[in-house]
């Protein structure tokens, strides 16, 4: 990488920041929850659209049932390596809508932030690579290396098509290294790099106990679905946080040695977490190293949502016909999600509540990928050059994604990317933001990496 090369791009995307941040606007105004259907297939135009101008070669790939692959590449003369880009374009619902201090869909600058659904989690990190993209042809030309786009539609609601995608169209997809979906920047400031992700496994269990809600008075006599879904809940997980299923970890990896040398060097800031979410301590008072490895390396069932009879205002004596519980399982390497789920419906029949219906909402298996590969390398170095910090290396990320799907199928070696969000981005909530100046950063992050692939060549 030629240093003038750097600093000449560097200082277009300066000059042009400007612009770069209304591209954003534009693609965050764009509603897509695929949670919900709603603009989706709009927002997967305008990204075609917006690749096509950055000057890829661009085709909308349909998947049955579900949203497109918006497939986008860029083939550079005399380029020796080709990287593969993930994205996705969907987004999270909004809701609740009364907490936001502006409109999802409309995006608000307000002291150096820029505020809307998915600006975070994933525009931000889309739409800053493609205008890396565009600087790095602006001024130094053709770009030193090969790339392919993979930006999907249905990343918020569990990837569902997205397994059958890869394994589908493996020669398409055929690349040196896969760029991820970028990190965070931790409190301190410094990017997060990470190597894998844990897996997730979505329940809903179900229980229905008659075709009406009945007045409260006969509850002596009829059964309460929220009480038997309460019951099932309490025989999965003991105080100690010990999950009860019969055979759960037993496919669970110990950490390596390398990986338990990996969390020592992470450095970790345990107050602005608790100050950030407003806890006084973590679980079983863990810290330290302790701490670490039971956030990255341990499996979890998480009760994410309840849902039975009356919550309105006031009273209702009430005994509901219904009860539904969501659960989430983040799950490590080697466990697998159909191999959990069958698990999940034997405990619950070993402990009387066949009555009780599981869903499978949706799932992802976990993914690790090497740590001494070229891609890495080259996301670390670069990442000390932008940031002008040290990088923090992470062997799994403890959220879930679909990367198995191109770790597992592709064998291909991968590295998280630029660093677009913050602890305090409200990913996934309401007033969702990043930070200007991290948005710009990100971009040249992009662009130095790209840049890295020597040979370059020059526009005449």
């Amino acid at each position: 990488m030629k240093q003038s090369h750097l600093v000449e791009v560097f200082n277009d995307i300066d000059r042009n920041a400007e612009n770069f941040l209304d591209q954003l606007k534009r693609v965050a105004a764009q509603p897509s929850v695929s949670a919900q259907n709603l603009g989706v297939k709009e927002c997967g135009e305008l990204v075609r659209q917006m690749m096509q101008d950055s000057g890829l070669n661009v085709r909308v790939i349909p998947v049955n049932g579900g949203s497109p692959v918006v497939f986008g590449e860029l083939k550079s003369e005399g380029a020796k390596e080709t990287i593969l880009l993930y994205s996705h374009y969907d987004v999270q619902p909004p809701e609740p809508l009364e907490e936001w201090v502006s409109e999802p869909f409309k995006p608000e600058v307000r002291e150096g932030r820029l505020y809307a659904r998915g600006v975070a989690d994933d525009k931000g990190i889309l739409v800053g690579r493609l205008m890396a993209i565009r600087a790095i042809r602006d001024t130094v030309g053709n770009l030193p290396v090969n790339l392919k786009f993979v930006t999907e539609g249905e990343e918020e609601i569990g990837s569902v098509h997205l397994h059958e995608f890869v394994r589908r169209n493996k020669e398409l997809l055929k690349a040196d290294a896969i760029l991820w979906e970028g990190g965070d920047r931790d409190p301190k400031g410094r990017p997060e790099i990470y190597l894998g992700m844990k897996g997730l496994l979505y329940v809903e269990l179900r229980s229905k106990t008659a075709s009406v809600d009945q007045h409260s008075s006969l509850a002596p006599i009829l059964a309460n679905p929220a009480w038997r879904v309460v019951w099932a809940l309490n025989t999965l997980k003991d105080r100690n946080e010990k999950i009860l299923i019969d055979g759960f970890y037993d496919k669970v990896l110990k950490p390596t040695t390398k990986d338990l040398k990996m969390l020592e060097e992470i450095p970790f800031e345990e107050k602005d977490i608790r100050d950030t979410f407003g806890v006084k301590g973590f679980l079983k008072g863990a810290k330290g190293t302790q701490l670490k490895k039971t956030l990255y390396f341990s499996p979890t069932c998480t009760v994410c949502g309840f849902d039975s009879g009356y919550k309105g205002p006031g009273s209702k004596t009430v005994n509901p016909k219904e009860a539904r519980v969501k659960i989430d399982f983040r799950l490590v390497p080697e466990q697998r999600t159909d191999e959990i789920l069958a698990k999940l419906k034997r405990h619950l029949k070993k402990h009387n509540f066949s009555d009780i219906e599981v869903v499978k909402i949706d799932g992802e298996e976990p993914a690790r990928a090497p740590m001494d590969s070229k891609i890495l390398a080259v996301t670390v170095e670069t990442a000390k050059l932008v940031y002008n910090l040290k990088p923090v290396i992470e062997p799994m990320l403890y959220a879930s994604g679909p990367m198995a799907s191109f770790v597992n199928e592709l064998k291909i070696p991968l590295s998280s990317g630029e660093c677009v969000a913050r602890l305090d981005s409200k990913i996934h909530a309401p007033n969702e933001n990043i930070r200007i100046e991290d948005y710009i950063l990100g971009i040249k992050h992009v662009a130095a990496i790209l840049l890295s692939y020597l040979p370059i060549h020059t526009k005449a």
